[in-house]
């Protein structure tokens, strides 16, 4: 499976724009991150952009992200990797444990993606957001409460330090902040 073919796939099955924006976010700070890192940018974007193509089909959390893999199994060659990192990003809620610098990677980016757009859509705009102030948001648990910072966190077991996540996530952000409104 390539990027062309999962965006077609996507766009199948998630019409709802609130979960469009949110995986776009997702796939570009996956993108991000496998570059700094050195892994495949294309498998990681994969991942990010399907982690939630099942909201729909399945709205109850607790499910979420068995039938995206259901339905990338039936569909696509979608390797095994990437369905391990889709389930264990709902960890809590499926018991799929969360083992590889991919899956800590994956369940960081759908977080923090959501901070940042949450802190954009204060601002008006990503543009000028610093770290600083997105780390001042991540320690204000009343601010966009439904993100789990645990797991934006746990970025360090992928071997990227909090700091630069918080940097570059920032950027991949801003370069698509027409695309997701911002």
């Amino acid at each position: 499976m390539n990027i062309d073919e999962a965006r077609k796939l996507f766009n199948e099955y998630v019409t709802l724009e609130k979960i469009r924006l949110h995986c776009k976010g997702v796939e570009s700070v996956m993108r991000a991150i496998a570059l700094e890192l050195g892994e495949d940018e294309e498998k990681w974007a994969i991942a990010g952009l399907m982690h939630d193509m099942d909201c729909e089909a399945e709205p109850d959390i607790k499910n979420q992200g068995r039938k995206a893999v259901e339905i990338l199994k039936e569909k696509t060659d979608c390797p095994e990797d990437i369905c391990h990192a889709i389930l264990a990003h709902n960890e809590s809620n499926l018991g799929v444990k969360r083992e590889s610098k991919f899956d800590y990677a994956l369940s960081a980016a759908d977080n923090i993606s959501g901070l940042i757009y949450a802190y954009g859509l204060i601002k008006g705009t990503l543009e000028g957001m610093q770290v600083k102030g997105l780390k001042k948001k991540l320690r204000d648990k009343g601010f966009a409460a439904s993100v789990r910072r645990d797991l934006i966190l746990d970025i360090e077991k992928s071997g990227l330090e909090l700091g630069r996540f918080l940097e570059i996530s920032i950027k991949a952000m801003q370069e698509i902040s027409d695309e997701i409104g911002l």
